[in-house]
Parts: C-alpha cells; structure tokens; sequence
C-alpha cells in the first residue's frame, strides 16, 4: 500500500487554509471597522454565518440568472466586497488614489522613482507591524493563554482524528459522496441544481475554495469534513461559555464530545453535518437573546385591545440588533444546508421555547424571535421559489422527504437498487409491504396500542426505547445511564432553580439542553416507539452528540454554581481551578473506562494505489490524450486532464453485452482491484475465476460497484490477462502491487484493437470442473 504521508498532509494543509481564508481572512478584513469594541464570540459568529449567507445567494442569484460561472461568481464576490469595504470607509479612496499617483509620478521625474517605491514599502510595513502590536487580542491571549491553549489542543486533536484514515486510505468515508462531488463539479461548468432541487449550502462553500485556490475537488472533500466538525467543535464551545460557569468548563465540554464522538459522518463532507453549526448557532442567538432582560416598549394609554395588536413596537433596532439578524440567518443556512437540519433546528427552538415559558410568550421576546424566524426561512425559500417556477423540479430525496412529512407513500423514479437487479437476475422480488405484514417485523408491528397501556408501562415501553436506541447507536450502555443520570440531576436542579428569580435563568438553560437531548432521543427511537420516523435512527444521534457534552457536565456545573455562591475572596480562583482540574478528570475517566472512541471506517481503502498512479499519469502525459478506465470514484480527477470510460460499463462490452466501443485516445489506462472491498454480497474477497464467471448485470448505477464489485473486478482482471498475450507489446503492466494493478494500452486510433475477446476460453475446463456457472 503506497502512503504519501507528505503530499497528503500538504494537501490538507493547504484545504484548511482555504477554508480559514473563505470564512475568517476575508470578513475580519472587510468588516473591520464593524468589529470595532465587538467580542470574539461575536466575530466568530458573524464570520462564518455572513460568509455561509454571502456566497450561497451569490450562486443562487447567478444561477437564477442564468449566468453561472466562475468569472462571473469571482467578479461578483469582488464587487460586494468592495462595496462593504466603501461603505465602512471615509470615501477618500479617489483622493488617496490621485495622491499617490501624483507622488509616484513626481519621483519618477525626479529619478527617484526606486528609491520611493522602497520608502513607501518600508513605511507600509512599519505601520502594519504597529498596528499588529497593538491588536486587543494579545492582551486577550496573555489573560486566557491556558484556555486558548488548551483550545487549540483539542483542534490539532480532532484534526489528527478525523483525517487519521482518510491519510492512510486516501478515501471518501461514505458511498454518496462522488455524488456531491458530482455536483459541486456541475457548478464549475454553470449548471446549477443539475440533479434538480436540493440545499446546496456545503456545496457552495466548497465550491468557493476550488475557484478561488484552484484546490483538487477530491481534495477538497476529503478534508473539508474535518474543518467543518472544528467550527462545530468551536460553536459548542461557544455555546457552553454562554450556559455553564467556570473559565474551563466549557473546556471540559468539548473534550468530552471530542473523545466521545462515534459519528463518523461528522469526518466526511457530507451537507447535513456542515450545516450543523448553524443549528448550534440558533441556539446560541436564541438563548443569548432570552438571557437580556427586555422591558415592555408599550404605551401605557392603549387599550387592551390595542395593546395586543401593537406589535410593530418589537419589530425595530431596539429589539432586532445585529445578534439577532445573525439568529435569522441562522435559520436560513439550516435550510440551505439540509432538510434534516431545518428538522432538528425546529426542534432546538421548540425545546427552548418550552423551557422559557412563560418568557417566550411575552411579546418583547417573541415577537421578534418569530419574525427573524420568518424571515430566515424565507431568505432561504425565496430563491427555491424563483427556481420552481422556472421549472427546476426538486431532486428526488427532497421529494421523498416532502412526501414522508405529508404521510404519502413514496414512489420514486428509480425503483431500489437491489430489487432491480434481483428482477434482472430473474428472481422474484417481494414487497416489503407484503413482507412486513407476513413476518410481523415491520411498519405494522411498530403500531403500538397506547391506549390499551397504562401510564406505567407507557413510561417503562418510552423510556426502554430511548435508552435501547442511546445504547446502539450512540455510546453503549454505561455511557448511556450516566447520561440518563446527569438529565435527571439536572431536572430536578433546574426545577428547583425555576422558584429564585436569581437562578431561574440556569434552571431554563438546563431545562433547554435536557429537552432537546429528549426529542431527539425520540427521534432516534421513533421505530421502536411506533411514531413517524422524520429522521433515521443513525441520522438523530449525528445531531445529538453535539449536546451531549453539556448534558453530561451539567451536574459538575451545579457544584461550581453552588462554590460560586458561597462568599469568599477566592472562589474565582477555586472555581477556576476547580473547572480545570474536571477537564482532566473527565479526559482519565473516559479513556480508563474504555469510551475512548475508535477511528472512523472509510469507503473504499485502496484509493492510494489510485491517485499514486493519477498523478504520475497527469505529470508525465498530455492534456485529453489518455483515458482512464475505472470506477466512478476516480472520474473527477480525471475530467478536467483526460477521459473517463466506467469500468462497469466496459465490462459489459467485453462480455458482449452490448455493442463494441473503442477508445479515441493514443493511451488507454485499466485500474483494476486484485482485491475487492466491501461487495455486498461477498464482503472483501480476491479476484477469481468463480466471480469472473458469474453473470454481470448492468445497472448504470454507481451501486454497480458496491453491489456487484467482486464480478467487475474479476471479468476485467481476466480479460487484461487474456489480453495482454494477444498484444504483449502493446499492452503492458503499467503499475502493480499486491492489492492494486494498473494496465496500459498504447494503441492507433485509427486502427483500434477489437476489446471483445473471449477472455475466459482458456479457463472453461477449470470453470466446468469446479461447477462455476456463468449466467
């Protein structure tokens, strides 16, 4: 297996800095004068919420215009740039501009013009490192550089975490990723929504970072997975400071999600998980918004009646300053990053509302918390409406989804995978209606008759189901029962905070972090618990863990909260010190009690082998000259340099399936797999003549390999056999090792070789000897 340990870790540098420049560099520097006297917190927030907004209705915008590309993005992301850089400026640009031109001119009469550049280099410099010296965040630094430290640690970590595989295996982590690729690829040549209709949030940022830095797409997405689950890491690190005390708790906090965290979603980039940010950002403007205490702006001469209806009192700056706007757009990137997302955020906001009752009601705080709301979603509807009704269909997930909220049966245009290729192979295919009412395993058995209950064995059948669906899909059992432990504390706390006006705030803080642990608990466990099932188990626990951290320091921070309230000259420093100590304990006690997270499986391991090869290939050829045969995972690397033929459909050349196509190119390039990995029906298996008799069964489908891979791989690995002693000059062994073999055919175009030959004629004794069956 070939590591390139360097090129990788290059590779990934230079994505990340893509990103950091994408979603810090640019804003921190046109929005400077804005973040004048502004928190960290804040410009955190703003940088990446702002930056999440701009650049998805640029493309957005453009799209509907029809006029999509990258000259036209780049072009419009510099005017809007430019325009917020005028407006924060003192509109003396001109003036400045006519100055130094006339000074430049000046020494270039005088014969000067060198040493003047070099004067005015020189002095630019100085200033910058002056104004550097005395950034406010040195000072912050030195104040807080154990915390900051003790930060930046657990970001290196997470780094070295989430991409540790991905550097071994050089591989996406799930099967659906060539598809966004796929797509963010169609954005590159102006076509947007190509699949039809979908929240294309991640892909628009990504895309970002291919036109501006020119980054290799498959790069792109192998790394922006792990950057996207630190920005997450750094919002519930924000999130925390804003609910529990002590200055390392929320420390603490991230450490616990970190060593804790089993979704490896959260390592690929996949839309739902990028967008998981902006569910904690809600949060975090929500709660922010409901911690200020906000009088009454009402006229007291009103009527009752009048009084009830004056509510554009609350829709003003007074109520809606900029926190709040970035709550609205907050919302909007739910949207726009997945269904799933606008799901779950529904869900934060009603265990929020739920556990600030009464406050939410009253109109100062919910009044503009709605409105934002509204108009979040519909900066986030708008543009799917405009695309609509210029006849861009939905793309069929959202359909799917759309069809489950309505309770409809879904039906859609492409039937299963495995149930088209079992009709294919001539077999007879069962409903799994029919299935699920003969075996009593599925939808119907799930009905579960309440009614016939009593509200004890309710609770036992509720409580048995989430803690089954906790169990199996989140930490295990012990994990699971501290968990349970530490919401019940924190109930019972929070109750009893709820009946002192200095505490009742915390007590609905925990309330809100223990309500959103319990819906999307029930979420998970919808199944088990006969409810309509809006998010799959796996998919619930993906925006759970987030939270869980808080859920499990909650009783730690009732302890520093009751220090706190004891008077004493030290207890700052005791609470200080206390927090920190928590955050090594809880680092011991998860590694001593074997919650230590493993790595993350990837899809397809021996991607090495392959971009190894490519990029020998791209170096030591011309542009379109050669062509690539091989799975669809290696088409986006190849597009933009040579040609891609699938390696599922040249099987089914070979083996006579359909008509004989040749290749237009002088070089021609078979990566076939020695070993296959993860076929269906076989599970890791060598290339052999009982596979490469088998019948194969076209599809068309990306499926084909994951499905039928062990077939692919060994009709091609046999037919290259055959091949190269029919053409032994022209055919040769271009790369190969134990897992991994690589052919080059150098052929005249003009006269191309005829590929359809009987590969297995040599073999057919062996085949019938061994029973093998082809057909």
């Amino acid at each position: 297996m070939i590591v390139d340990t360097g090129a990788y870790v290059l590779s990934m540098i230079m994505v990340l800095i893509g990103c950091i420049f994408r979603d810090f560099i640019i804003p921190l520097f046109v929005w400077k004068k804005h973040f004048t006297g502004k928190s960290y917190s804040y410009r955190f927030w703003f940088c990446i919420i702002t930056q999440a907004i701009i650049q998805i209705n640029i493309v957005l915008l453009l799209g509907i215009l029809g006029i999509l590309n990258n000259v036209t993005y780049i072009g419009s992301n510099i005017i809007i740039y430019l325009l917020i850089l005028w407006n924060y400026s003192d509109k003396l640009l001109f003036v400045r501009f006519n100055s130094g031109v006339r000074g430049y001119w000046t020494a270039y009469k005088e014969e000067r013009l060198s040493r003047h550049i070099g004067k005015v280099l020189s002095g630019s410099i100085k200033k910058g490192f002056r104004s550097m010296c005395h950034w406010p965040i040195w000072r912050q630094l030195a104040r807080n550089w154990l915390e900051y430290l003790l930060l930046f640690g657990l970001v290196i970590y997470n780094i070295w975490f989430l991409t540790h595989n991905v550097m071994l295996y050089h591989s996406y982590q799930f099967s659906d990723i060539p598809v966004h690729q796929s797509w963010i690829y169609e954005l590159e040549q102006g076509n947007l929504y190509s699949d039809g209709i979908y929240p294309f949030g991640m892909h628009i940022m990504i895309y970002f970072v291919r036109v501006i830095f020119g980054l290799n797409l498959r790069e792109i997405m192998l790394y922006a997975g792990a950057y996207q689950f630190v920005v997450l890491l750094i919002g519930v690190y924000l999130l925390a400071k804003l609910i529990v005390k002590g200055r390392y708790t929320p420390i603490a906090v991230i450490l616990i999600l970190s060593l804790l965290l089993n979704q490896g979603r959260y390592a690929a980039a996949l839309p739902q998980e990028s967008g998981m940010y902006a569910v904690v950002g809600l949060a975090y403007f929500m709660i922010s918004y409901l911690h200020r205490n906000r009088k009454r702006n009402i006229i007291e001469s009103d009527s009752k009646i009048r009084r009830f209806f004056r509510i554009n009192s609350y829709i003003n700056r007074r109520y809606i300053k900029t926190d709040l706007i970035l709550m609205m757009l907050c919302v909007a990137l739910v949207i726009s990053y997945h269904y799933y997302t606008a799901i779950v955020a529904v869900f934060v906001v009603i265990a929020i509302g739920l556990a600030y009752i009464p406050r939410i009601f009253r109109k100062q705080y919910f009044v503009p918390l709605m409105f934002c709301g509204i108009m979040g979603a519909l900066i986030a509807l708008i543009p799917t409406g405009a695309l609509l009704i210029k006849g861009v269909p939905f793309q069929e997930s959202i359909e799917w989804a759309t069809t489950v909220m309505s309770g409809e049966e879904w039906k859609g245009s492409e039937a299963d995978y495995q149930d088209e290729l079992a009709r294919a192979q001539g077999h007879d295919v069962i409903d799994d209606n029919d299935a699920a009412k003969d075996n009593n395993t599925d939808t119907d058995s799930r009905k579960i008759d309440y009614s016939s209950m009593t509200l004890k064995e309710i609770i036992d059948h509720y409580y048995e189901s989430i803690k089954s669906f906790a169990t199996v899909v989140m930490y295990g059992l012990q994990p699971t029962k501290l968990m349970f432990l530490c919401m019940a504390i924190g109930l019972i706390s929070a109750l009893i905070m709820l009946m002192f006006k200095k505490t009742r705030i915390v007590g609905q803080d925990y309330l809100s972090l223990i309500y959103m642990m319990i819906i999307l608990l029930t979420l998970g466990a919808s199944q088990e618990l006969g409810i309509p099932e809006l998010i799959a188990s796996s998919r619930a626990s993906t925006f759970a863990q987030p939270f869980v951290g808080l859920v499990y320091i909650i009783p730690v921070d009732i302890l520093l909260r009751f220090v706190g309230a004891r008077k004493s000259p030290y207890k700052q420093s005791i609470i200080g010190a206390l927090s920190l100590a928590i955050c090594g304990v809880w680092g011991v006690f998860i590694i001593g009690f074997g919650w230590y997270h493993d790595f993350f499986d990837v899809y397809q391991p021996y991607y090495n082998e392959t971009e190894y090869v490519l990029r020998n290939i791209r170096k030591s050829y011309d542009k379109y000259s050669y062509t690539i045969v091989s799975l669809t995972d290696e088409y986006y690397d190849v597009i933009d340099y040579g040609r891609h033929t699938e390696l599922s459909k040249f099987v089914n050349m070979i083996s006579g399936k359909e008509e004989s196509f040749n290749f237009t190119t002088e070089y021609v390039f078979f990566f076939i797999e020695k070993t296959t990995l993860q076929d269906y029906s076989y599970g890791r298996v060598d290339v052999s003549l009982e596979y490469a008799a088998k019948d194969f069964i076209y599809m068309g489908d990306i499926q084909d390999y994951y499905f039928q891979r062990a077939v692919i791989q060994s009709k091609a690995y046999y037919w290259a056999k055959a091949f190269a002693k029919h053409y032994p000059r022209n055919f040769k062994v271009y790369f190969e090792n134990d897992i991994y073999l690589v052919y080059l055919m150098e052929q005249n175009t003009y006269y191309p070789y005829n590929l359809q030959i009987d590969y297995l004629d040599d073999y057919k004794e062996i085949i019938n000897i061994e029973g093998f069956i082809e057909g």
